[in-house]
């Protein structure tokens, strides 16, 4: 099974550099279980305090015979919008601490992504030592659709 992997790089640093992150796009059983905690782990912490409030209502109103069954569609719906959400909330929290996304790469698992990226990205005997600029937009590739409830833009 293929999976899409977001590649950002830290600012100022090289398509090439070695700390690349590689983001598995798609969905997350722990994120699925654990939704607060997941997102805490991955420190975003605007998103895991919502989910934890909204775990704590759902907990409040499955106690309520009058209200038990809409509690277990909210805790079911925040452990999937984390699920799925989760890996985009992830990038986009990078980007705005001016991580640059240099490609979206089709593979089965991380270790074919991290060959294929870097197999592409690795310089060329022979050729100018110069890299690209971490401004650089040319080697941006687009976004893979995501349900765009997280503020996709669909650049």
């Amino acid at each position: 099974m293929t999976a899409s992997f977001l590649i950002l790089t830290p600012p100022g640093e090289p398509a090439a550099a070695e700390n690349a992150t590689f983001i598995r796009d798609g969905f997350r059983w722990t994120a699925f279980f654990f939704p607060a905690l997941w997102l805490l782990v991955h420190r975003l912490w605007l998103w895991g305090a919502i989910a934890l409030v909204l775990q704590f209502a759902a907990m409040a109103l499955s106690a309520s015979p009058e209200f038990g069954a809409a509690g277990l569609a909210l805790a079911i719906s925040v452990s999937l919008l984390t699920a799925l959400e989760g890996p985009q909330a992830l990038a986009k929290a990078r980007e705005a601490r001016d991580w640059t996304l240099r490609s979206v790469v089709v593979a089965r698992d991380l270790e074919t992504a991290e060959f294929i990226y870097y197999s592409e990205h690795a310089p060329q005997p022979g050729a100018a030592a110069a890299s690209l600029p971490a401004s650089d937009t040319s080697t941006k590739a687009a976004r893979p659709p995501a349900l765009g409830l997280l503020g996709y833009d669909g650049e």
